[in-house]
């Protein structure tokens, strides 16, 4: 007998960090796996874990080009007219009138099995990380017994007698400010650059209030603002 089961399914592929990439059909499957286990094995309790938009998971179909209207392909170009392109050389996104039916099957899937199901988003900073990280967390039971999420210990807009969000200055060592990233010994990848690009242009370039810190000292006597 198995008491309890946890999964936490591969998530690249519902994550709105891989942007606009193509999207796998095959990874996005792997949800299922815990319906599996729960059929085979009949756990008293189940949890998971993995990022929100997992609650939109549905069917995928072929990106088309804005220009043509035809399939796009993985690398990159766009199908000659009347070419069929098999599945597998497609650029794959979310079908945007299909949002959160996969997930809803999955749901029932897990009813059907006799679960009781629920779900909530919930934000690490509401319990005393210093992250505002969020993620979906789902629970089910089939003991009868209730299903309690815990109640959030830390606010981001605290009322009298409660503690607030805990800002990430708390696990920070001031007395090592770290190395600079264009000293490094091994140079950073193409895409952190990119990253550290556009932060600069959100937050600096293009911000009425720019994140800018004055420094100056021995090894700055002219007051360089680094960011």
């Amino acid at each position: 007998p198995v008491g309890h089961l946890h999964g936490s399914p591969d998530c690249t592929h519902f994550s709105q960090a891989i942007g606009g990439q193509p999207r796998s059909r095959a990874i996005r499957s792997l949800g299922w796996v815990m319906v599996r286990w729960a059929g085979q094995a009949l756990p008293r309790s189940i949890s998971m874990e993995n990022v929100r938009q997992m609650m939109q998971w549905g069917p995928l179909i072929a990106k088309r080009c804005k220009h043509t209207g035809r399939v796009m392909k993985l690398d990159g170009t766009v199908a000659e007219p009347g070419e069929r392109v098999p599945v597998q050389e497609q650029f794959l996104v979310p079908d945007p009138k299909h949002v959160g039916r996969t997930w809803k099957h999955f749901i029932h899937s897990l009813e059907r099995l006799g679960y009781v199901v629920e779900y909530w988003r919930l934000n690490a900073a509401d319990y005393g990380a210093a992250t505002t990280r969020e993620r979906l967390f789902l629970f089910a039971r089939r003991d009868g017994r209730p299903i309690i999420f815990p109640e959030a210990t830390h606010h981001e807009k605290p009322a009298k007698g409660q503690k607030g969000w805990r800002p990430a200055a708390d696990h920070i060592d001031f007395s090592d400010l770290g190395q600079s990233i264009f000293t490094r010994k091994k140079p950073l990848a193409d895409a952190t650059l990119r990253r550290i690009a556009r932060g600069m242009k959100k937050f600096v370039l293009d911000n009425p209030q720019p994140f800018v810190v004055e420094m100056a000292n021995q090894s700055n006597p002219l007051g360089v603002r680094p960011t």
